[in-house]
């Protein structure tokens, strides 16, 4: 019978291992978008920054994001990984102190600098790798449940941890390309449609001047629902589709319009309505659908329930029928998903600091660390990843045990022998190498 290891030395003096091998394929993607070198634009006049360059500050965070590493002061787990060093062209890694004086010293100005640059790289990656000619925005809200002091902390709709503070952030992303678009970090006694208004302009500024208004979708939940909300997006030209707060408003007028059946037992109701204080009728739709008979289940159902039936009501001006536009609006699952991974994939509910502009600046890193994973997944890796989370890329291509070695004059990153996606870990690899994109300009800011 074969047994184990019987005896076993130990030796502590490998300075090139690492179990995040793959990041290599992160650090050339990085390279060829030129991050460095905009970032170092971008943060320019700097103050007296003594140790390292807030670029190099701003690599080390956003690769540790993409790593995985839930908090800040899982940053010390680098300190003994030369490979990761070697990525960033470092001499020594600063400590989670460094790193945490860093976000503390940001300035509001150097924070919305470094969204600019995202902002930059987004419109780099928007036509790639095909032109896109619609946008369809996802608009929505997270409750972020604090333990401590932060700065704009406050107790608000928390409806996990009921009567704890909290921070508020209303966030955007285009559901085709998969992206972050725009956020906002806010107190947590922000309703929903607080500077909902500002935040959608805010968003339509940034679409390209290649897509034509007519061309945008917006979907949002009955938060954002609001008469002067929906007035600025018929003058911006744009569809939508929002949810009504108050559904059970809207029922006695579906039933008088009539409902037309649907599948299962479902139904859809379809009128012309102008709310008090609004400036003009809109379209409205309803559908109804079967109680489930577990009482238990119909209980957990969060729409407004009479009879036999459970209701939710939308305005909108989309040219579509209206099972088409409930089924369009449903189909804003992607945007929980991308929420979620936010928060159990990329810490956004981990707050690292006190400060308010440490922890904007540390949420806008966040998306902008989000967005750098999934125009990676978007260029670099085959068709069957185009849907995959962040953590499937992670367990499959970053986390990889890795040594770095000499051969000669060259460096030779050695891999696992019998890696099973060796062949998509080559082709990315090579795909990257070929890229060529524009630097930013010289006025470009």
């Amino acid at each position: 019978m074969r047994k184990g290891l019987q005896s076993l030395d130990l030796s502590f003096e490998d300075q090139t291992l690492t179990h995040f091998g793959g990041l290599f394929l992160i650090q050339r993607f990085c390279n060829k978008l030129g991050l460095r070198r905009r970032l170092q634009r971008m943060l320019r006049p700097t103050p007296s920054w003594v140790d390292f360059h807030p670029a190099d500050l701003i690599l080390i965070l956003l690769y540790a994001l993409i790593a995985g590493l839930p908090r800040i002061a899982k940053i010390d787990t680098l300190h003994y990984d030369g490979f990761f060093l070697s990525l960033l062209g470092l001499k020594r890694f600063p400590d989670q102190t460094s790193v945490r004086r860093f976000l503390h010293r940001l300035s509001t100005g150097l924070v919305r600098r470094t969204a600019r640059v995202h902002d930059q790289l987004r419109r780099l990656m928007f036509d790639l790798p095909s032109p896109r000619t619609t946008l369809t925005f996802h608009i929505d809200s997270v409750v972020l449940t604090l333990y401590g002091r932060q700065q704009g902390a406050r107790i608000g709709y928390n409806p996990r941890k009921k009567g704890r503070p909290s921070y508020h952030p209303i966030l955007c992303f285009e559901a085709h390309g998969q992206e972050f678009w725009h956020g906002s970090l806010r107190p947590g006694d922000a309703a929903s449609n607080t500077g909902a208004r500002g935040f959608v302009q805010c968003c339509l500024r940034k679409i390209p001047s290649t897509v034509a208004r007519s061309r945008v979708r917006v979907f949002a939940d009955c938060g954002f629902f609001s008469g002067k909300l929906v007035n600025d997006l018929d003058q911006a030209g744009c569809g939508y589709t929002i949810v009504c707060r108050r559904a059970k408003d809207y029922v006695s007028m579906a039933n008088s319009a009539g409902f037309k059946e649907m599948k299962f037992g479902w139904g859809v109701s379809e009128f012309w309505h102008q709310p008090q204080k609004w400036r003009k009728p809109h379209r409205f739709i309803v559908v109804r659908q079967p109680l489930p008979e577990d009482p238990q289940e119909a209980q957990q159902l969060t729409l407004f329930k009479s009879g036999r039936y459970s209701y939710s009501a939308y305005v909108t001006n989309l040219d579509l029928a209206a099972a088409r536009v409930w089924r369009a609006y449903h189909g804003r699952g992607n945007v929980e998903r991308s929420i979620r991974e936010l928060l159990y994939h990329f810490a956004l509910g981990k707050i690292p600091t006190h400060k308010w502009v440490a922890n904007v600046a540390f949420m806008q890193l966040l998306v902008f660390a989000y967005d750098l994973v999934h125009w990676f997944k978007r260029l670099c890796l085959p068709q069957e990843y185009r849907e995959a989370t962040v953590e499937t890329i992670r367990e499959e291509f970053l986390l990889l045990p890795a040594r770095l070695i000499k051969h000669g004059s060259r460096n030779v990153l050695q891999l696992p022998k019998n890696y099973r996606h060796r062949k998509a870990f080559l082709e990315a690899a090579k795909k990257i190498e070929s890229m060529r994109f524009p630097g930013p300009d010289d006025g470009e800011k």
